[in-house]
């Protein structure tokens, strides 16, 4: 008799299947990537990835929504309940956050590129995902310099770890935190955010 619970079994072979999108995602994206591929690379067969995750789409719904944005989504919300959120603190977790997990941002950052096409699958989940972001940021009550913009900040934050994430990636063996850290100096210079970050 088996010790592994059918439960356990499900979820192993889940997480085989997400691992194995991630890397295929990140390496070739969305349409260079095939249910069948995912089958092979896991030792199921096609039909049977499908039964975990019911399309592509659905695949690829679940590595961006509920296996990426999963632990950066818990941090921002947890900075709500904080008596003096700062904004720098707030992107220096997201960064410790990636930096542990380069082949998510990998597969994050090929189909963001791919999705520029309208007609791609995932086209309005980064979209929309921009907009969600900084709307769910500016719902934290930030400590913050007088007279700063915190919707233009984050935007220009959020853009700025985009970028230096491809940076990151395109140079192996780099400390994506210290990367990060010498991005600070220009969204937040001194002595304007003197105590704010």
């Amino acid at each position: 008799m088996s010790s592994t619970s059918p439960t356990t079994q499900t979820d192993d072979r889940r997480n085989a299947i997400i691992e194995a999108t991630v890397e295929s995602f990140g390496k070739l994206g969305y349409y260079g990537t095939s249910l069948q591929r995912i089958a092979t690379e896991v030792g199921l067969t096609k039909a049977g990835v499908l039964h975990y995750v019911g399309s592509k789409e659905g695949l690829l719904s679940l590595v961006l929504s509920e296996v990426y944005d999963k632990e950066t989504v818990a941090l921002t919300a947890g900075m709500v309940t904080e008596e003096r959120p700062l904004i720098p603190d707030m992107l220096r977790r997201v960064v410790a956050v990636n930096a542990k997990r380069p082949s998510l941002v990998h597969m994050f950052s090929t189909l963001s590129a791919e999705a520029l096409d309208p007609d791609h699958p995932a086209h309005a989940y980064f979209a929309d995902r921009e907009r969600q972001t900084v709307a769910n940021a500016q719902n934290i009550n930030w400590f913050v310099p007088d007279n700063v913009n915190v919707e233009h900040i984050l935007q220009a934050s959020f853009a700025m770890m985009d970028g230096i994430q491809l940076r990151w990636l395109r140079s192996p063996g780099q400390d994506l935190n210290a990367m990060w850290a010498d991005c600070e100096a220009a969204l937040f210079p001194l002595p304007q955010w003197n105590g704010y970050r």
